[in-house]
């Protein structure tokens, strides 16, 4: 008997916040190891999803001025300024009529992830690709919604989400059933504003 194909992932790279609080895109800022935040982002997914990875923006002109690259694909917002759920839902409706099971989202803001770190997601969500898994930070613990892997059928969730008043995936999803895997503070740990960019950053 033919064993069955593992199911299909999508990388998701969300990168469609304002940097209000860097002022300047934090998509290329230049990376400790080389090249942009953004080519970085890119290059960590591309080596767990093989099947195909998007990057998740805010519009047509977002692209032009990051400067991504013809053969990246790129999704948009349906509406402007709705969060990153918007992001994930959009991303979803895309997995699901391009026939994925599920997509792995990570924000282009995580210097320190590292690609052992969504490889454990994975396989969490191979053994229950029907369930929700997201990373959980230690020390101290929080859930990170735009960590994680989210099977398609969960795209009327996210878009109760996302016409929600609070508009909030952390709100969401810490009373719906998901899964979760512990990663270190330091790998979660997001750039959001010039201070952040202080100290050297941790890709041991």
């Amino acid at each position: 008997m033919p064993h069955a194909a593992p199911p299909r992932l999508l990388g998701v790279l969300l990168a469609g916040g304002l940097s209000s609080r860097m002022g300047t895109p934090k998509a290329l800022l230049p990376h400790p190891s080389g090249g942009t935040f953004l080519t970085h982002s890119l290059q960590r997914l591309q080596s767990v999803c093989a099947d195909e990875v998007v990057v998740s923006l805010a519009s047509e002109d977002h692209r032009e001025q990051l400067r991504l690259p013809s053969s990246v694909p790129a999704l948009f917002d349906a509406q402007p300024a709705m969060g990153p759920a918007m992001g994930v839902w959009v991303a979803l409706q895309h997995a699901a009529s391009n026939g994925d099971d599920g997509c792995l989202f990570t924000p282009v803001d995580l210097p320190n992830l590292l690609v052992d770190d969504l490889l454990t997601l994975v396989r969490a969500w191979r053994e229950s690709p029907r369930q929700i898994v997201l990373a959980q930070q230690e020390d101290p613990e929080r859930l990170q919604p735009l960590v994680g892997i989210y099977p398609v059928g969960c795209v009327q969730q996210i878009q109760r989400v996302v016409e929600s008043d609070h508009r909030s995936l952390y709100r969401s999803l810490r009373s719906n059933d998901h899964r979760t895997v512990a990663i270190s503070r330091e790998r979660l740990r997001n750039v959001n504003t010039p201070a952040d960019l202080g100290p050297p950053f941790d890709n041991t």
